[in-house]
């Protein structure tokens, strides 16, 4: 009897064991993110063909679409692993003829200095164009987030060009993004037996400036965290600061523009460095008299300034951005993003004659991802064009490549 219990015992431990690594890794599913949705404004295809597109350099043709906005809050985390609740906004296009799965794609706005200026503070009672919606009129679902600072997440302040901040609030707007399709699709199917899935799979990533700087952290963290959840197609970055060492080395020993937005900018970023990695260090640090001083009284205080940044900066703080072993220094690695190789289709597009963020930081980043193994990486070169108006261009060449590996319905 002893002998048949001992064997009784065995083999239930043992389906046990066979019934628990059957259930493993399939039926994990991952935490959800999405808290709510709300719809924001709807356009019909009649009000799409109204805009008008900034310039000439892009072709807007509304085609047959009609769109629908939605907001979304989801679960975002801090670098130290903070949670805390972001926003962000979906456009979703539809047409007549239905039944179409269309490509994911996130886009990562360029600095922002105001809730206004991102995507759930748009005013979309007034239909205006804009970048978000030149993608969806080509039949993509584009995924918008605010970022950590803006929307829901305005309590905190934004952490300007902060690779965990923004990869995360990207990345977990495309995971909310994926869950309230799914939900549209579930509430389809229960309606209408076999409704056509609203996604095809495919997800494209784009972004300028800073959003350039976050479509590339967003891609780092889906290809070494997500690439289950969130198989990359292809990514398009502008002109963002990737190699940040390199990039500081350059605006703190070389001459910038003395454009006020430039300098406002350049202080922006070393003062969020120095609270993000406990530098701790008085503004009259990093900055000679008289800006420091004027800046302890308002950040905005930089837009005045009419001297090149290197020209701001002591030589103590000079000093540490070379040095790899100071606070500063250890920040600017953390934040570095040429320490990889991006596995999937990425380019790179930037200005030749970029004046805000030099076009070598692209060169650099591309050469050293090569040389790490990433075969897949390109740098598009556009001509003699500044900043600001290289984004326009930026888009089409996005598009245009975005295209070309479009799973076609």
């Amino acid at each position: 009897m002893r002998l048949f219990m001992n064997r009784f015992v065995c083999l239930i431990a043992v389906l046990f064991i066979f019934i628990v690594a059957a259930c493993q890794p399939d039926d994990v599913k991952p935490d959800p993110v999405l808290i709510q949705s709300a719809p924001m404004a709807s356009y019909s295809n009649a009000v799409l063909k109204t805009l008008k597109a900034p310039n000439d350099s892009l072709v807007y043709t509304p085609g047959s679409y009609s769109l629908v906005m939605q907001r979304l809050t989801y679960y975002t985390t801090l670098e130290d692993g903070t949670r805390v609740t972001a926003s962000g906004v979906v456009y979703l296009p539809t047409q007549a003829t239905g039944g179409q799965s269309m490509p994911l794609l996130g886009y990562q706005h360029p600095t922002a200095f105001s809730n206004t200026e991102v995507p759930s503070g748009y005013d979309y009672a007034t239909p205006t164009f804009s970048y978000p919606i030149y993608f969806a009129t080509h039949g993509y679902i584009v995924a918008c987030p605010d970022y950590v600072g803006y929307g829901d997440a305005s309590g905190i302040a934004h952490p300007y060009e902060n690779r965990a901040s923004l990869a995360h609030a990207s990345v977990d707007m495309l995971r909310a993004t994926k869950e309230w399709l799914q939900q549209r699709t579930d509430q389809a199917n229960a309606s209408q037996a076999g409704a056509t899935k609203l996604w095809n799979g495919q997800l494209f990533l784009a972004g300028f400036s800073e959003g350039g700087y976050a479509t590339l952290s967003a891609q780092q963290l889906i290809e070494q965290q997500y690439a289950d959840q969130l198989p990359l197609t292809s990514t398009s970055c502008g002109s963002g600061p990737y190699a940040m060492a390199s990039f500081f080395d350059y605006i703190t020993h070389q001459t910038t523009p003395s454009a006020g937005v430039v300098n406002y900018l350049y202080v922006w970023q070393t003062m969020v460095y120095n609270k993000l990695y406990n530098g701790n260090k008085p503004l009259n640090y990093y900055f000679k008299s008289p800006y420091a001083e004027q800046l302890t009284t308002s950040l905005d205080s930089a837009r005045s300034f009419t001297v090149s940044f290197d020209q701001l900066c002591t030589d103590q703080f000079r000093a540490d951005v070379r040095n790899s072993t100071s606070t500063f220094g250890k920040a600017l690695l953390t934040n570095d993003l040429t320490n990889w190789a991006a596995q999937g289709r990425t380019y790179l597009i930037h200005s030749d004659e970029d004046e805000v963020i030099p076009y070598f930081i692209s060169q650099q980043t591309c050469a050293r991802m090569q040389k790490q193994g990433a075969s897949q990486i390109s740098l598009v070169t556009l001509k003699k064009l500044k900043h600001v108006p290289s984004e326009v261009l930026f888009m089409r060449r996005s598009l245009e490549l975005f295209e070309s590996m479009k799973t076609k319905n």
